[in-house]
């Protein structure tokens, strides 16, 4: 008798049990951080900070975990920035720049580092 019991609350415990759906593909996540960007980018314009937070939280949706120091530097410096776009530090064109710069330079890194695990 007591054989089975346990069978039948295995049988009904086995039940509660959910399979999780797959995790997202590096393309899925990509999608839906460009389209969150494009949301940021379509909102008006209230501060570069704003625009700057709203931007590396669309970035870390897809993430890499590969060279996570390279994107920690890259969401930093766009929102150091922006910060000084907005105290009129820098126009918004001579940010864009430094930006561009700064990017540039993380990807020579992040290729600097696969060329040598290679």
């Amino acid at each position: 008798m007591r054989t089975h019991i346990s069978i039948i609350a295995c049988l009904l415990l086995a039940g509660c049990v959910t399979s999780q759906p797959p995790p997202p593909s590096a393309d899925e996540l990509r999608a839906r951080s460009e389209q969150a960007a494009a949301a940021c980018r379509a909102q008006p314009l209230t501060s570069y900070t704003e625009r700057a937070r709203c931007l590396n939280q669309a970035a870390m949706i897809a993430a890499s975990t590969e060279d996570p120091d390279l994107f920690q530097k890259l969401i930093a410096a766009r929102l150091s920035i922006a910060q000084r776009v907005d105290k009129k530090e820098i126009t918004p064109a001579e940010g864009a720049k430094q930006f561009s710069k700064i990017q540039e330079e993380l990807n020579a890194e992040a290729k600097n580092r696969m060329a040598q695990t290679q």
